[in-house]
């Protein structure tokens, strides 16, 4: 990529990328009522279940995440992503009674030294 950006051609495919993406959403919409499935149940609930999961789970996420690589850079933003799995191993094991196995302690050990990796002093700064 340019220094100063994405070009207009790399805009340009991006958003034909998500226009055919739209697109198979529409049709996937359009077939599912004849595709021979189960009658559709719109719940209160479930719909704002729904909402609440785009809104929360997903909007804020983003906005999140774009600050904390407008902050830190996106190496060390990165690395969130990483760690997601090391949460739910621990909040399994807290909340819900979970035993911990020696292929996820193994997997917690590996992620955290990748961490310890990209986070050390010698890494290279966002300027």
């Amino acid at each position: 990529m340019p220094r100063g950006g994405p070009t207009f051609e790399q805009g340009e495919r991006a958003s034909a990328r998500a226009a055919r993406s739209a697109l198979g959403v529409e049709l996937l919409a359009l077939a599912l009522p004849v595709s021979g499935g189960q009658a559709i149940t719109w719940r209160v609930d479930a719909v704002a279940s729904v909402v609440v999961l785009g809104v929360l789970g997903t909007g804020a996420a983003y906005v999140l995440n774009y600050r904390l690589i407008a902050d830190v850079g996106p190496t060390a933003a990165s690395v969130v992503t990483y760690l997601l799995p090391v949460v739910a191993v621990a909040l399994g094991a807290v909340f819900l009674a979970e035993t911990p196995t020696a292929a996820m302690v193994g997997g917690t050990v590996l992620v955290l030294a990748g961490v310890l990796l990209t986070q050390r002093a010698g890494s290279p700064r966002r300027s």
